[in-house]
């Protein structure tokens, strides 16, 4: 990332995956926020930024840094958290950033609290939030868009075309595709026919 990725994620401000501060917070601040980007799609934390007047503050970075903020993300987050980090230089002034991925093994938790992204803030989930999150689908390939379809199959009992397209807005065609893909791929049944066909989840043995 080059100062003038900073710059342009500045004009774009703060939301789903970027985060701004000034100055190098607590482990717990630190842990929290990975925890969030983790549960959602990833992102970045830059610390030296002052976003709400756009100004290069500039934050001192230890020797030891890099090793305690991955100490953080291994010892703090459960599962632990695996991140990257990137130092630059501008006007003799340090940034760092705290690249977060995705996380695989969702819900990640810190002091046992789910915490999530909710625009340009992280706050802990709500538990339907922590449910969502629960994903018994995962490896499987699957996009949000399937993952969250399967979710409501299983809340609902079924889902039609004409409501994968509402709940997602995407057209006719897109639905189809993604509905097919999981009859394929034998996560899904259909039931009925044409326009009246339904997606539902195969029934369970009983233990």
């Amino acid at each position: 990332m080059t100062w003038e990725d900073i710059v342009a994620l500045l004009d774009q401000g703060e939301g789903q995956s970027v985060e701004f501060e000034k100055s190098i917070p607590s482990e717990d601040d630190i842990a929290r926020e990975m925890v969030a980007f983790s549960n959602a799609d990833g992102g970045k934390i830059i610390y030296g930024i002052d976003d709400k007047n756009k100004h290069l503050v500039g934050v001192e970075i230890k020797s030891d840094f890099e090793d305690w903020i991955k100490s953080i993300g291994k010892n703090r987050c459960v599962p632990a958290i695996n991140t990257t980090i990137q130092i630059i230089e501008k006007a003799e002034k340090k940034i760092a950033i705290i690249n977060v991925p995705e996380g695989d093994d969702k819900p990640f938790r810190s002091d046992e609290i789910c915490y999530i992204r909710d625009g340009n803030i992280s706050r802990p989930a709500k538990e339907n939030e922590i449910k969502e999150l629960t994903n018994p689908w995962s490896g499987k390939g699957l996009n949000k868009r399937q993952i969250r379809a399967m979710h409501m199959m299983a809340e609902h009992g079924s889902i039609t075309n004409r409501e994968y397209r509402e709940a997602f807005n995407v057209s006719h065609k897109t639905a189809h595709i993604e509905l097919t893909m999981l009859v394929d791929k034998r996560l899904v049944l259909t039931e009925g026919a044409g326009r009246s066909t339904r997606y539902i989840l195969p029934m369970q043995p009983e233990e």
